[in-house]
C-alpha cells in the first residue's frame, strides 16, 4: 500500500477521480511526475502555462515538497473588479490565484464522507459523464512474455494518469486490472503495457471495459477497447 503512494499509482487514481468530476485533463501522461516545488504556494501558478490550461479546459497535477500544503487549487477571474479585491486581500496579482489547505486529516475526512453518502445520499466527486482521465499500467522493470502481473504497488507495474483519448487510442492496460494478467509479449521498463500484450484472467473485466466504451463512444473515439496492453 505504501509503495503505491510513493510510485505514483495512488495519486494517479485520486487525480483521475478529480478529473472525471471536473472535466479537467492532464498536460501529459503521468502529470508532472513528482516535480519538486519548494517555493511559496501563493506563487505556484508560475510553473504552469495558463494558455495551455485554458486550451485543455483545466488541468490536474501534483507536485512534491511544497511547504505546509496538502491540496491546492489554482483559478483565474476575468472580472477586473474581482481581480482588484483578490489583490487587495493578498491573493497575489494573478492571473492564477492560489487556494490551498495545509492539512489532510484522513481520520476525520473519511468518516464524514461516508456519512454524507449513507445519511444524505450525497454524491462525492460524481463523474460528469464518460471517462476523461484514466490510469494506465507502466512497467517497473523489463517484463517477459508469460509472466503473470502482480497488483499495483508491488514489483511489476505502477499507474500513470492519462487522458482517455490517448488511453483508448493506444489501448493501454488499465492499472486497476493488472493483477493476474498474463503477458503475451515482452514489455520494456517504463513502457506502458497495452491490452494487446496481455490476457485478462477474468473475461468479465474485459467485457465490462468494452461496455464502458460502448456507452461513452464519443469521448474515446472507439466503439470498444477490448484488447489493451502495458504502455
Amino acid at each position: 500500500m505504501v509503495t503505491s503512494f510513493a510510485d505514483g499509482s495512488k495519486i494517479s487514481f485520486e487525480q483521475a477521480i478529480v478529473a472525471n468530476a471536473t472535466g479537467f485533463k492532464v498536460r501529459l501522461r503521468g502529470m508532472s511526475r513528482g516535480l519538486e516545488y519548494k517555493d511559496d504556494v501563493m506563487k505556484i501558478g508560475k510553473i504552469y502555462d495558463i494558455e495551455e490550461a485554458r486550451k485543455l479546459g483545466g488541468i490536474i497535477d501534483y507536485v512534491v515538497g511544497t511547504p505546509l500544503t496538502k491540496v491546492y487549487v489554482l483559478a483565474e477571474h476575468p472580472d477586473p473588479k474581482q481581480q482588484h479585491y483578490l489583490s487587495l486581500y493578498k491573493m497575489g496579482d494573478g492571473p492564477l490565484y492560489s487556494f490551498f489547505i495545509p492539512y489532510h486529516l484522513v481520520h476525520f475526512e473519511v468518516p464524514s464522507a461516508i456519512a454524507r453518502v449513507v445519511l444524505f445520499r450525497d454524491s462525492l466527486a460524481k463523474p460528469l459523464g464518460g471517462p476523461v482521465v484514466e490510469v494506465c499500467a507502466v512497467a517497473k522493470r523489463d517484463l517477459r512474455s508469460g509472466e503473470v502481473l502482480d497488483d499495483y504497488g508491488m514489483y511489476m507495474t505502477y499507474g500513470e494518469a492519462v487522458n482517455s483519448d490517448e488511453m483508448c487510442r493506444n489501448r493501454y492496460l488499465p492499472e486497476g486490472l493488472v493483477e493476474g494478467c498474463v503477458l503475451v509479449r515482452d514489455v520494456r521498463k517504463i513502457r506502458s503495457s497495452r491490452t494487446t500484450t496481455s490476457r485478462f484472467p477474468q473475461p468479465a473485466s474485459d467485457q465490462l471495459r468494452a461496455e464502458q466504451y460502448r456507452v461513452f463512444p464519443v469521448r474515446c473515439g472507439l466503439r470498444s477497447c477490448r484488447r489493451e496492453s502495458l504502455t
